[in-house]
């Protein structure tokens, strides 16, 4: 009787787990390793360096990183899209594994609870895990 118990302590154990695990998300942001979950929402901020205005892009970690949506004024917007298209059309549908992003006036990048702060340099977030 011991023995069945224990082995359904495992079992829970393993389904608990096996059902987190695919929740999980491990980012190397930086180079550095940190944990969050797929529900979390993220996102970048910072300063577009030739219109001087805020640019905001959101996404979640559903999947890799995705769900994108740029906030910025339409003269920012004009200036990543020559006025060709609507950002957020293109962006909804992207799906990656790693963000570049660089900035001459730095900034910042969340998730979930977690914020970096990256002055005049490049960030980089890469998803670990899940693999693939």
């Amino acid at each position: 009787m011991m023995r069945l118990g224990r082995f359904l302590a495992a079992l829970l154990a393993l389904a608990v787990l096996a059902l987190l695990g695919g929740q999980l998300r491990v980012i190397g942001v930086q180079g550095r390793p940190i944990v969050a979950w797929a529900w979390q929402d993220a996102q970048v901020r910072f300063t577009n360096s030739v219109t001087g205005r805020p640019v905001v892009i959101n996404f979640d970690l559903r999947r890799k990183f995705g769900h994108f949506q740029m906030i910025t004024d339409p003269d920012t917007e004009g200036y990543y899209t020559g006025g060709e298209y609507h950002i957020n059309d293109r962006l909804s549908g992207e799906q990656e594994r790693t963000l570049n992003y660089c900035s001459v006036v730095g900034m910042q990048l969340r998730i979930g609870e977690q914020q970096w702060n990256i002055k005049e340099s490049c960030l980089t977030a890469r998803l670990l895990w899940p693999p693939g």
